[in-house]
């Protein structure tokens, strides 16, 4: 259910992509209407199925995997700071790297796990101007990823990748070196040694996990109880039945303690959003609980905003016959309209993994074994959290069209 609202999401972002890309010639013969044409898949539905499901290991970001994965996690931290070459900006790229090499491998490293961590230590091994016309600036590095317990300091599994890159300034080579870290067999093996190994933690410490979840909860910190209890695999099964069984108990506990911030990022919204339409909206709507003081407001807010919609919507079709601009606006108006309980419900999920992101950054920030070996979970917090989600949201668009990924991958590459 949780796949097919995703792909729903995709399918409204890439159509909204397809008829803004639509020209004048799509227009009826009487020249009133716009009527973009219907693409054809050639695809036949187990074609689509099987190409759909390879693509997905392919994409650089996966929102499945990110949201809704119940597999192992682990939270992805940057790397130190390291003069003008490794930079914050250039810290924070590496962190999207891994994160985007822990999705292609099934693990999701978004931020929620507290408890184990994926990193990497960096050594500069080369930095030279190239005696060639013109001349370039080279880089090379060093890298050992590690996977480690925040709490024991334990490694779970290490290999290490030796990077160059090259560029017209040192600068640029730095940048381009981010590109050239790859998913390797030696990283794809690490990755499942490290796999193996939390979930036989999982297995082994079942009561560990029950007294950390109860210890946050005491202190009112349902974000960082539900981030642990998310976080725990499905492989282990007897600790992932317990998890399981308080999520919901849990996540009631988180909605009631951001009410009014959830109510602050709506009017946020609203005011930005004005009479277009806005999923995250509804969203912060539907994540303000009912018994909460901070829901009569927030009622009052939405049905506000659902009437500017309807007079939007009520002046693009009266536009529409005459003027080609307003039939585009329109059908993508429809478009996302007809899918706005499945935009935000994936809205609202990323509302939800963002707190509980937060939540484990501050956790596995606070002293714990990691410390000196690697930076913070700081990418995950604020806006590049949503960076994260813009990437994964246009990478994913690819799925529907036509599975062509060029220019989707050049996009997101380019920002990274």
């Amino acid at each position: 259910m949780l796949k097919h609202r995703t792909l729903l999401y995709i399918g409204a972002v890439t159509m909204f992509m397809a008829l803004s890309s639509c020209n004048g010639n799509n227009k009826e013969a009487n020249g009133k209407k716009f009527n973009p044409t219907e693409r054809e898949s050639k695809f036949t539905d187990e074609e689509r199925a099987e190409a759909i499901a390879a693509k997905r290991a392919s994409l650089l970001l996966n929102l499945d995997t990110l949201l809704y994965s119940n597999g192992v996690k682990f939270s992805v931290m940057r790397p130190k700071v390291q003069g003008n070459d490794i930079n914050e900006d250039i810290t924070e790229r590496i962190a999207i790297k891994l994160l985007e090499i822990a999705c292609q491998n099934g693990i999701s490293g978004i931020g929620e796990n507290p408890g184990f961590v994926f990193g990497t230590e960096i050594a500069q091994t080369g930095r030279a101007a190239t005696g060639t016309a013109p001349q370039k600036m080279t880089v090379q590095y060093n890298l050992t990823f590690k996977v480690m317990n925040t709490a024991t300091g334990d490694v779970y599994a290490t290999t290490t990748q030796e990077v160059m890159g090259v560029g017209n300034s040192f600068e640029e080579a730095n940048m381009n070196f981010v590109k050239e870290i790859k998913n390797t067999p030696a990283v794809q093996k690490m990755l499942q040694t490290a796999s193996k190994r939390i979930i036989d933690w999982y297995n082994e410490n079942l009561q560990t996990i029950k007294n950390q979840i109860t210890e946050a909860t005491g202190k009112g910190d349902y974000a960082l109880a539900l981030a642990i209890a998310s976080s725990v695999p499905q492989q282990a099964t007897e600790a992932f039945k317990y998890a399981s069984s308080r999520i919901d108990e849990l996540t009631k506990g988180l909605m009631h303690k951001i009410a009014a911030d959830m109510l602050g990022e709506m009017e946020a919204s609203l005011s930005a959003s004005g009479d277009d339409f806005n999923p995250a909206i509804a969203a912060y709507f539907k994540l303000i609980p009912t018994d909460c003081p901070e829901h009569t407001k927030a009622q009052q807010l939405y049905n506000s905003y659902e009437q500017k919609c309807r007079a939007r919507r009520d002046a693009l079709e009266a536009k529409a016959e005459r003027d080609e601009q307003a039939a585009r606006e329109l059908d993508r108006l429809k478009l996302m309209q007809e899918h706005e309980t499945e935009l935000a419900e994936i809205e609202a999920d990323k509302v939800k993994t963002k707190y509980k992101a937060q939540a484990a950054a501050a956790k596995a920030n606070s002293g714990g074994s990691n410390r000196g070996l690697f930076g913070s979970l700081g990418y995950a917090i604020g806006g590049t959290f949503e960076r994260i989600f813009k990437v994964a949201d246009v990478a994913g668009a690819a799925l529907t069209d036509n599975l062509g990924l060029g220019k989707y991958t050049e996009q997101v590459e380019d920002d990274f």
